[in-house]
């Protein structure tokens, strides 16, 4: 199944009050920054991304394969982790 940034992006950004931004961290509302991530490479760099957002709470937006990849990938760095549709998989620690 192919996932599309875009409209994932779009989903979550209407979701939760904000707009999908085109540069730099993809959503950014109340203290919280979203960044989506569709590939194994996307995320490596959706982690860069969130390292230098100044957002309390960083979380990465995979699809539910990616899940445990995204676990071990971001064991101890305090960004959490959120499935496609919203839902927080694993919390963020706060700064």
């Amino acid at each position: 199944m192919a996932y599309d940034h875009d409209e994932i992006a779009n989903r979550l950004a209407k979701k939760s009050g904000s707009r999908h931004r085109r540069k730099g961290v993809d959503i950014v509302s109340k203290g919280r920054a979203i960044e989506v991530a569709v590939t194994q490479g996307d995320m490596y760099a959706s982690v860069g991304q969130l390292k230098r957002s100044r957002a309390r709470k960083k979380y990465m937006a995979v699809p539910a394969p990616m899940i445990p990849d995204a676990r071990r990938l971001l064991k101890g760095s305090g960004i959490g982790i959120m499935n496609t549709r919203g839902r927080i998989r694993k919390r963020s620690r706060k700064k």
